[in-house]
């Protein structure tokens, strides 16, 4: 027996095929009106790449010095008696600088004073004696035995008065040394005893300082070293100076490496007659080792570094294009870094704009917009 159908299965279906057309009519609107938008221009920063002069230089911190300074110590270990200067007093060379007690000094110069004058007194008789024996034995009164031991006798004095003479000028030089004299004209510097202190060969008591001229020392690594002549030109600013700005030349140059820290010595000479330069300042020197005219820098924060950079020196950068609002990416070929700057070699003329911040999240053409910053500084130092 066949029962009939109810219409609760055709309603069913028809439902079904109402849900799928909406669903369409869904899909197809979503289509229309959800299609993915283009990223919107991103800020950038941009710099400009420059054709200028590069100049190739190092910048290295020294210590100042005078173009002579002299230490001055005691020969003789004593106390001070008087102190003739102060610090920064001006002296010329000879001058007193201390003047220490010579007590025991005097006493040794009389002894041998006394010592010479008994010598002189003793060879002055022997000689006396020596002429009337002489005259005698002309008469034949005295053998000539007698006048050999005589004239032995005053040899004998005339060593011994030598010698004491010798002593006592041994004793007037130790006095002399009780008067400490400046060595050198120049200033007094680093004045370190007062009034009756005890001094000794050990302890410098001030030093002579002559800064019309100044040394600046500078430690320079062997990388540089190979590279600095005599005769170069130095920019020296003090930190503690900032608006002082004076050239020297490069004056000597050590022969020789520090084993150990792989440095230099280089020395630079420069004047300072007006005397702001004080020895023992730090002063930054710059010494520029080269200059290559006509060379595109690029700014270095603009690169964009890839696995060829260590070992065939490239990278890419990207050029912003101010008509199209795009940025462009653009491979380049590196030469030396000067600070800030890198020189390029290949790829980029001059007067371009280059990304300088955000160019790490660019694609090649991709849409920016950028903002306003200052030029870069053409020359730079390393």
């Amino acid at each position: 027996m066949h029962r009939p159908r109810t219409p609760v299965r055709r309603t069913s279906r028809a439902s079904t095929m109402l849900m799928i057309s909406i669903a369409l009519m869904g899909c197809d609107r979503f289509g229309e009106d959800d299609a993915p938008m283009e990223d919107p221009p991103r800020l950038v920063v941009v710099e400009n790449v420059v054709r200028d002069d590069a100049i190739d230089r190092i910048t290295i911190l020294g210590d100042l010095r005078g173009e002579r300074q002299v230490r001055v110590v005691s020969s003789v270990p004593e106390r001070i008696r008087v102190l003739h200067v102060q610090e920064g007093d001006t002296v010329a060379a000879g001058d007193p600088i201390v003047t220490l007690q010579s007590g025991l000094q005097s006493s040794s110069l009389q002894q041998a004073s006394a010592a010479m004058g008994a010598a002189e007194a003793a060879r002055d008789q022997l000689s006396a004696d020596l002429e009337r024996a002489r005259g005698l034995a002309a008469r034949g009164a005295l053998p000539q035995q007698q006048i050999d031991t005589l004239e032995a006798q005053v040899r004998t004095a005339n060593a011994q008065l030598d010698q004491s003479r010798a002593v006592r000028r041994t004793a007037s030089q130790q006095r002399g040394r009780t008067v400490v004299r400046a060595p050198i004209a120049g200033t007094v510097a680093l004045l370190q005893v007062e009034l009756g202190d005890m001094v000794a060969p050990s302890a410098p008591i001030c030093m002579v300082v002559q800064a019309e001229r100044l040394n600046l020392r500078l430690r320079v690594t062997e990388q540089d070293y190979v590279r600095v002549r005599e005769g170069m030109q130095v920019e020296v600013r003090p930190p503690a100076l900032p608006e002082l700005v004076r050239m020297g030349v490069v004056r000597q140059i050590s022969p020789v490496i520090d084993p150990l820290t792989r440095t230099a010595t280089v020395e630079v000479a420069l004047d300072n007659a007006d005397g702001r330069l004080r020895p023992g300042m730090v002063a930054e020197a710059a010494i520029v080792l080269e200059r290559h005219s006509d060379v595109v820098l690029a700014p270095s924060r603009a690169l964009v570094l890839s696995s060829r950079t260590d070992s065939h020196r490239e990278a890419n950068v990207f050029v912003f294009d101010p008509a199209a609002g795009l940025a462009r990416r653009q491979a380049v070929v590196l030469g030396r870094r000067y600070g800030s700057m890198v020189a390029i070699t290949s790829g980029l003329n001059g007067g371009e704009e280059v990304v300088v911040q955000g160019q790490h999240l660019l694609r090649d053409e991709a849409p920016v917009r950028t903002s306003e910053v200052a030029a870069p500084v053409a020359e730079a130092s390393p």
